[in-house]
């Protein structure tokens, strides 16, 4: 296993028919909606536009529960290269994002290429998952929401996803500068806290961390601060401030890197020279090209140029979208599936067995005032007539009453009545509740009816 994430695993393999070739295939669980896809997408798009910082896609499919992406291997990310090189790195990425945001700028998801090829000069960008486009199928540009979902690492994002804002594509730049600020300072003061101590932590130490930085740092960060979610950076202005760090550094283009051979740190890094070149790769690379550093004599920026916290009123987003399509856009991977309840039982009305005592409901029927006038409440009399008397022993249990169907009087939503059994502290007995004539069957006797309930057979 090489590494894993929120999301998924990334695994090393290799193929069965060629075993000196090997990739790497990143697997997720199947959920509703496919991540990898997204990613596999965004990776065919580079590959179009001839990117050379993105990694080439092999394959993309499915097996059993879980999605899964093969891919051409790369070397360390810059987070494991962090923790190796025990001095600081400084690198530059001519990685520009213009449809698309990636949400998740962190040292882990950029890795050089395999150590001992020519890859090892790049800096790949990983893990499109979170990516998102900014513009929608009319090339206009989406319409802020007014509170969007975090997305992203607590370390390194910016205070605009803190307050649940929309995020743009300066935030992707304010994410590159807390890694700068890593590397420069070898970490941050608010590494391993809580999402909210964090943000207190961004807000109140920004200024002293930057001023043990070389000016550029500072430069970038006012700069950051001029630009919405609307305003599309300057990435000219931006990209040459990080090359005077280079020019005032003496950085120069031939020199060995940190994990190259005759690097200042060639020892601790093993090249891997058995592994043959995958199809496709890249080509020799030339870090002069690459860099494209500007010539001598071109603009030197100066901290003058940037506007100060504070000297600047604070910039409004103004929309520039006719229409909001991101109401109903669902955002990123949904959450883990719920449990399905149950449905609930339905209760089947089943006929009761023989000697059991059945509850039956007074009929409800609407009557005159008249005629609710003249009811009188029957006194309650023992079973067997007004001179039958209570019988049975401590010992003994409630007798259970047979009963026969009740009549009904034209109304079809006849309710059943109610029966009450009697306790004495000593004695049981079953009494029997008279029913007002007009329920009778015509005979006038204000016997309660009997339901007689036959043994089943």
């Amino acid at each position: 296993m090489i590494g894993k994430g929120g999301y998924g695993v990334v695994y090393e393999v290799v193929r069965l028919n060629s075993p000196n070739t090997r990739f790497a295939c990143k697997a997720e669980l199947a959920l509703a909606h496919n991540n990898l896809k997204t990613e596999w997408d965004l990776m065919t798009l580079l590959k179009e536009s001839k990117s050379k910082h993105n990694i080439i896609g092999v394959e993309l499919g499915s097996e059993r529960n879980f999605n899964y992406i093969v891919m051409h291997l790369v070397g360390p990310s810059l987070a494991d290269l962090r923790k190796t090189i025990p001095n600081k790195v400084v690198l530059i990425e001519k990685f520009r994002w213009r449809l698309f945001i990636h949400r998740d700028v962190k040292p882990s998801n950029f890795a050089i290429g395999v150590l001992g090829t020519e890859e090892e000069k790049l800096v790949h960008v990983l893990d499109f998952g979170l990516c998102r486009n900014m513009f929608n199928k009319s090339k206009e540009l989406r319409k802020p929401r007014m509170k969007a979902p975090f997305r992203g690492t607590i370390p390194y994002c910016s205070l605009n996803i803190h307050q649940r804002m929309e995020p743009g594509r300066h935030d992707d730049f304010w994410s590159l500068l807390y890694m700068m600020i890593e590397f420069h300072l070898s970490d941050l003061p608010w590494e391993n806290m809580t999402k909210e101590n964090t943000k207190k932590e961004k807000e109140t130490k920004i200024d002293s961390l930057l001023a043990r930085c070389p000016p550029e740092f500072q430069m970038i960060r006012c700069y950051l601060l001029t630009l919405t979610y609307s305003r599309e950076p300057d990435y000219v202005k931006l990209r040459g401030v990080l090359c005077q760090i280079m020019t005032s550094k003496k950085f120069t283009p031939d020199m060995p890197l940190d994990w190259q051979v005759g690097g200042p740190h060639d020892s601790i890094f093993k090249p891997l020279a058995a592994v043959l070149k995958h199809k496709g790769s890249k080509k020799k690379v030339n870090l002069t090209e690459l860099l494209d550093l500007p010539k001598p004599g071109s603009k030197v920026y100066m901290d003058s140029d940037f506007p100060h916290p504070g000297e600047l009123e604070p910039p409004r987003d103004e929309s520039v979208s006719k229409s909001d399509d991101t109401i109903i856009e669902k955002e990123g991977p949904p959450p883990a599936p719920k449990p399905v309840s149950k449905p609930p039982t339905k209760t089947t009305t089943e006929p009761p067995k023989a000697g059991t005592t059945v509850s039956i409901k007074p009929p409800v029927i609407p009557r005159s005032t008249i005629e609710h006038n003249s009811l009188k409440p029957v006194p309650v009399t023992p079973v067997g007539g007004a001179h039958s008397t209570l019988t049975g022993h401590h010992s003994q249990k409630p007798r259970s009453i047979r009963r026969q169907p009740h009549l009904k009087s034209g109304n079809d939503s006849v309710k059943p009545m109610t029966v009450q059994t009697m306790k004495h502290p000593t004695t049981t007995a079953t009494a029997k509740i008279p029913v007002p004539a007009h329920l009778t069957s015509g005979t006038g006797s204000t016997a309660a009816p009997v339901m007689h309930i036959p043994p089943q057979k």
